[in-house]
């Protein structure tokens, strides 16, 4: 069976050097859209925030920087209950967050993990009273928590 060759004509240099009206018109603001995607990635490739706030007249934010809005949020940030406020430079980018999203809070040294609200990691002691004393049981217990603080799901206990 023979080869059929398909020939493929050389773009026409004189339509292409024309302003194209129509691209042009659906590519207005590509640039901004953009550049919306790349600070969104940014603030959410790592997720790491200040600490949770709910004015953002008390901070002198850095481009680069987020917080996590309490609720009862004011101001700039009214009606952006639970959302990641990160700064721009150019205003306040706010990202809606999703169930079992989790942040690093550096004001606490802690995680907040979202379910319906965001909750920060529970402090748990190591066991250590009780009537009868199980050494393998407690060491099975204080190595279930000392994973589960590695994590940041939990915080270390007294």
């Amino acid at each position: 069976m023979a080869r059929r060759r398909i020939s493929i004509p050389p773009p026409n240099r004189r339509a292409c050097a024309g302003r194209n009206i129509a691209t042009a018109t659906g590519q207005a603001h590509k640039e901004l859209f953009h550049n919306e995607a790349l600070a969104r990635i940014d603030f959410l490739l790592h997720p790491t925030v200040q600490a949770i706030e709910s004015d953002p007249a008390n901070i002198a934010p850095v481009p680069g920087q987020s917080w996590l809005v309490a609720p009862g949020a004011t101001n700039d940030w009214l009606g952006h209950d639970d959302h990641i406020a990160g700064w721009t430079g150019n205003g306040w980018l706010f990202i809606a967050p999703l169930a079992l999203m989790r942040v690093y809070i550096e004001s606490t040294d802690n995680f907040a993990v979202y379910r319906d609200s965001w909750q920060l990691a529970e402090t748990i002691p190591n066991p250590e009273a009780g009537s009868v004393v199980d050494i393998e049981a407690r060491l099975a217990i204080d190595s279930i928590l000392a994973a589960l603080v590695a994590q940041g799901i939990l915080v270390s206990g007294p």
